[in-house]
């Protein structure tokens, strides 16, 4: 998958007369290793080879998003030439993530050069292209739900969770969604999504939801993500190991009856909130908040949820915060089916945002929009005679003369070997059941009469009035249907639909 590119051309001319009003612009630009490549060249040559490595590194800055600057220096990045005289970049700071191809083109007096980075993931796990089997993210969706749930929770700002591959929706279609969709900001669980998603061009505040190892805090700052801070100790560690000039953004998290992250002792919880008051120059507090273990259940849920309210009141409401920290406690099942009895200055939404009842059928039926299809070709039909047996294991075998369509999905691309039985929809809606076992990347349908290879196939989604949801595949598998989006693989391709 293409992480991004960078263009950008320069004056050969006017790199020459740069140098000759500032001459220590070659060291600036050049690293040893290239400054003698320099020196060993004459002439135009040499002005070509310094006005090349220039516009390349301008380009390379731009295809990672940031300019030159705070995540990339000129140094940060080298040339060679292969054995074959083609130049390539030896050193560049995203090397274990992203792989380089480059391209220096000398015209006259003008030099211009590409990027492109290429993600390293997707050398080691290739998106399926060719292969007729694809994922679907409605665009249109997807904004309805976030504009739908905004208003529900009467929110001022809506935080994108974006976490585990925009759970499993993937992340360069979702946040370019989201983005369209004015999103206020996104959420992620690790220190490198958030990374990811400044590297893809975001701006807009990046929350990272879990625990990032205190003596990465420098990171933090670099890159501006807002972290966690789960525990007094853990604060004084990230100050301490500080060391860039940018503020380290943070949020407090309270532990009101979750149990995984954050404080739940009142003095702490003070201390903590006086700690960051005093490190106004090396931190900035940006929020406070808490999670919600039961707001998708009913009955005696409605009680640990109120327990919840209660501590996070009695430990908050104490606090002289600042006007400006945001308060956020609503995941999407307490904004979808929760009255919130403070300021609704955030919510942060992931199941909601992407469509799917978080609840799996418990509570009241919302009017979110599923944001995900999965569809796939008939690649192979064929009839077979009654007394036949199909897939592995012989596990189904038909009664009567049968046609049978070959779908090209299987559970290495997260359709689970339990899914046996279930249904898939046909282009005119009708049901046709899966037929034998599985397998690892395909399997079997039976089909009402002969259908045509190439017919399209859906496995989760919407055809006329008939629909195969998240929670209906996750009902089968005994799970919850987060699971199930987030096991489908990287393999399949993600396409952007309206």
């Amino acid at each position: 998958m293409i992480f991004g590119t960078g263009i950008d051309a320069q004056e050969i001319s006017a790199v020459q007369k740069l140098v000759e009003r500032r001459p220590r612009f070659v060291d600036v630009i050049l690293t040893a290793n290239e400054r003698a490549v320099f020196d060993e060249r004459k002439g135009k040559h040499q002005w070509e080879y310094l006005a090349g490595r220039f516009s390349l590194k301008e380009a390379y800055s731009k295809a990672i998003g940031t300019g030159i600057g705070s995540a990339v220096h000129w140094h940060d990045l080298e040339t060679d030439y292969t054995a074959q005289g083609a130049p390539v970049l030896v050193k560049h700071p995203y090397d274990k993530q992203y792989q380089a191809h480059i391209s220096i083109s000398h015209t006259g007096d003008s030099v211009h050069t590409s990027v492109i980075l290429e993600d390293m993931a997707s050398l080691t796990q290739p998106v399926s292209s060719h292969r007729p089997a694809w994922l679907e993210i409605s665009a249109s969706a997807l904004a309805h739900n976030v504009a739908y749930i905004k208003e529900l929770a009467h929110a001022e700002r809506f935080m994108a969770v974006v976490k585990a591959n925009a759970y499993g929706h993937g992340l360069p279609e979702i946040v370019t969604a989201a983005l369209a969709a004015q999103v206020d900001g996104f959420a992620v669980a690790t220190l490198d999504e958030g990374v990811w998603l400044r590297h893809f061009g975001v701006t807009l505040p990046i929350y990272i939801l879990g625990v990032t190892p205190a003596n990465q805090a420098n990171i933090l700052a670099e890159q501006q993500l807002t972290a966690i801070v789960p525990s007094l100790n853990w604060l004084n560690e990230a100050l301490a190991a500080l060391t860039v000039a940018q503020k380290l953004p943070v949020s407090i998290g309270v532990d009101t009856g979750m149990g995984r992250i954050g404080i739940r002792d009142e003095a702490e919880l003070l201390a903590t909130v006086q700690t960051l008051q005093a490190a106004v120059d090396k931190v900035d507090f940006q929020a406070i908040g808490m999670h919600f273990a039961t707001a998708d259940g009913a009955g005696t849920d409605q009680a640990y949820f109120e327990k919840q309210m209660a501590r996070w009141h009695a430990l908050v409401d104490p606090l002289d915060l600042p006007a400006t920290v945001i308060k956020h406690q609503a995941n999407s099942a307490s904004a979808l089916w929760h009255d919130q009895v403070i300021a609704h200055d955030m919510v942060r939404v992931g199941a909601g945002m992407y469509g799917f009842d978080a609840s799996s059928g418990v509570l009241e039926a919302r009017a979110t929009q599923p944001v995900l299809s999965l569809k796939a070709e008939l690649v192979h039909v064929k009839q077979v005679a009654a007394g036949e047996s199909i897939s592995y294991g012989a596990t189904y075998t038909t009664t009567e003369p049968t046609w049978i369509g070959t779908v090209p999905v299987g559970y290495a691309d997260g359709y689970a070997r339990l899914l046996q039985g279930a249904d898939v929809l046909l282009p005119d809606g009708q049901r046709a059941p899966i037929i034998g076992r599985v397998t690892m990347d395909q399997l079997l349908i039976a089909l009402p009469t002969e259908y045509p290879v190439g017919t399209v196939i859906t496995l989760i989604g919407r055809v006329g009035q008939e629909e195969i949801t998240l929670v209906d595949l996750a009902d089968r598998l005994a799970t919850i249907p987060y699971e199930v989006a987030t096991g489908l693989s990287p393999r399949l391709p993600r396409r952007i639909v309206n």
